[in-house]
C-alpha cells in the first residue's frame, strides 16, 4: 500500500477578512501517480470557542416553480446576533429572513413557529429532555426547502440536512432548546401544586444524607418532597450562570446544617476549566447526596427533577464523604449538548457512493454527504485515532478520485478542494479558532 500525507492548517488565515474556518487547497494535476482510493486521518488538533449562531449555520435554500413555469431558487441568509437566546427568538429571525426576500412572480408568505416539548412522562430519568423544542415552517403557497447547504441552519432547528419538496409545511424533529445554550433552566412544579411526584419538575431536586448515612426529610414538605428542592414557589427560573445556581443550592443545603455532627457548613464551587462541581463540608462532618430517587425512597417518590445532570454526577447516591467532585462535566449551558461531535468535512467526498460515514437520524437529522470524520468534541484537541479503520474512508468513486483517473484536471480545470468544520449540535465554531490535521491518501 502506498500513502501520501497532506497537512492542512488554517493558521495563516485572516480573522478580519476570512469569516469562516475553511481551508481550500489547490491539488496539482500531477500530485498523484494514480487515483487515490481512500483517506485516513492521522491526527487532528483544534483550539476553538463555540457560540450558538454565526455565519456557518444560517443558510436556507428556497425554490419554487413560479407562475410562468420557471424554477426560481434563493439562498436565504438569516441574520445572526447574540440577542437570539430562545426558540422564539430564532423562529422570528428565520421568519423575518424568509419574508424579507422578494420572490419573483410568486405570492408566498412564511410563518415559522416553535413549540416546547413538555416533560410529561412516567419515569424518573427524563430531565435532559425537559428542554427540547420543535420548529415548523409553513407558507400560504407551495415551496421547496433544502437544508443540505454546508452553512445550513437545519441542524440547529432539527431539520438536519433534509430536503423537502412540493409542500407548504415542514416540521423539524425534537432538538435541543436554544435557551439551554444560554440559560440553566429549573422548574419545580410540585412545590406549587403539592403533587408529589410531578413529572414536569426538572433540575431542582437532590437527596441529602446526614452523617449517619440516613435520608434527611424536606423541611417545607415533610414526608412528601425530596430533601433539597429549590425554587419550589417561584415556577420556571432561568439562570444566566452556573455560579448563580450553585449559590442557591449551597444556601438550601445549609438550611440543614444542624442535621450533621459537627454542624455542617457547605461550600459548592465550580471549576470553569474542567466544568466540574465540588461540594464540600468545611467543618469535616460526613454527608451524602443522592439522585436515584426510586431506590432511595423504595419507589415511594418517583420524582423527576434530579440535579445530577447540571452538577455532573451519575444518577446514584454518594454517602459518607466530606468533599466530593462531580464525575463528569456539568451539563449546563456551556455543555448542554452532552455528546457533541466535531464534523471534519470536505467536498472531496461529495457524490461518492462508498463513503463509509453515514449519519442516521430521525428525519435525516444527522446525515451529511460531506462528512469525512466525526471526532468527539471533547477530544478534538490533540486527537489521534485509536483505531485507523474507524477513521478511514473510501473515495474511489468520488468526483475527486475519478478526476485523477480520467485526467480531467489541468490549468483550465484546476482541482480545488474545500475542507471545513461543523458541529453535530449545529452550533457555530468561532472564526478565531485554529485547527490543523494530517491526512493520508492511499493508493
Amino acid at each position: 500500500m502506498v500513502k501520501q500525507n497532506i497537512l492542512l492548517s488554517n493558521v495563516n488565515k485572516s480573522n478580519v477578512y476570512d469569516l469562516n474556518n475553511d481551508v481550500t487547497l489547490f491539488f496539482p494535476s500531477n500530485l498523484f501517480f494514480k487515483p487515490p482510493v481512500s483517506i485516513e486521518l492521522i491526527n487532528f488538533d483544534l483550539k476553538h470557542e463555540l457560540i450558538l449562531f454565526g455565519n456557518s449555520n444560517n443558510t436556507i435554500l428556497i425554490s419554487y416553480t413560479d407562475n410562468s413555469g420557471e424554477l426560481q431558487k434563493y439562498n436565504i441568509i438569516v441574520d445572526f446576533t447574540s440577542q437570539i437566546k430562545s426558540d422564539y427568538d430564532l423562529a422570528i429571525a428565520v421568519q423575518t429572513a424568509l419574508n424579507d426576500q422578494v420572490y419573483d412572480n410568486y405570492s408566498i408568505v412564511f410563518t415559522v413557529t416553535q413549540s416546547s416539548i413538555g416533560n410529561v412522562v412516567t419515569n424518573y430519568k427524563p430531565d435532559v429532555d425537559a428542554s427540547t423544542a420543535a420548529f415548523t415552517i409553513q407558507a400560504n403557497n407551495i415551496f421547496n426547502i433544502s437544508f443540505d447547504h454546508k452553512d445550513s441552519i437545519g441542524t440547529l432547528m432539527g431539520f438536519g440536512s433534509g430536503v423537502y419538496n412540493n409542500t407548504n409545511r415542514v416540521d423539524g424533529t425534537s432538538t435541543q432548546s436554544i435557551s439551554t445554550y444560554n440559560y440553566v433552566d429549573m422548574y419545580n412544579e410540585s412545590g406549587n401544586t403539592y403533587e408529589f411526584p410531578n413529572y414536569n419538575d426538572y433540575n431542582c431536586k437532590m437527596t441529602l444524607f446526614d452523617s449517619n448515612g440516613d435520608v434527611i426529610d424536606n423541611i417545607d414538605h415533610p414526608g412528601l418532597d425530596i430533601t433539597i428542592s429549590i425554587n419550589w414557589n417561584v415556577g420556571l427560573t432561568s439562570y444566566d450562570a452556573i455560579g448563580k445556581v450553585l449559590q442557591v443550592i449551597e444556601t438550601e443545603m445549609n438550611r440543614y446544617n444542624n442535621s450533621f455532627t459537627p454542624i455542617a457548613n457547605f461550600i459548592v464551587s465550580y471549576d470553569y476549566i474542567t466544568h466540574q462541581v465540588t461540594i464540600s463540608n468545611v467543618t469535616g462532618a460526613h454527608f451524602g447526596i443522592g439522585f436515584d430517587f426510586q431506590n432511595i425512597y423504595n419507589g415511594s417518590k418517583d420524582s423527576t427533577g434530579s440535579l445530577h445532570f447540571i452538577l455532573g454526577f451519575e444518577q446514584r447516591s454518594y454517602i459518607n464523604v466530606i468533599s466530593i467532585t462531580s464525575t463528569k462535566q456539568s451539563l449546563t449551558y456551556e455543555n448542554s449538548f452532552a455528546d457533541d461531535y466535531l464534523l471534519f468535512c470536505s467536498d472531496i467526498s461529495n457524490n461518492s457512493s462508498d463513503v463509509n460515514l453515514i449519519g442516521i437520524g430521525s428525519g435525516d437529522n444527522v446525515k451529511s454527504n460531506d462528512i469525512l470524520f466525526a471526532i468527539p468534541l471533547v477530544n478534538a484537541s490533540h486527537f489521534y485515532p485509536p483505531n485507523g479503520d474507524a477513521y478511514k474512508i473510501n473515495i474511489g468513486s468520488s468526483a475527486f478520485s475519478l478526476g485523477y483517473k480520467n485526467q480531467v484536471y489541468n490549468n483550465e480545470n484546476p482541482c480545488l478542494v474545500n475542507f471545513y468544520l461543523r458541529t453535530l449540535s449545529g452550533r457555530h465554531i468561532l472564526n478565531n479558532c485554529q485547527w490543523s490535521s494530517l491526512i493520508s491518501f492511499t493508493f
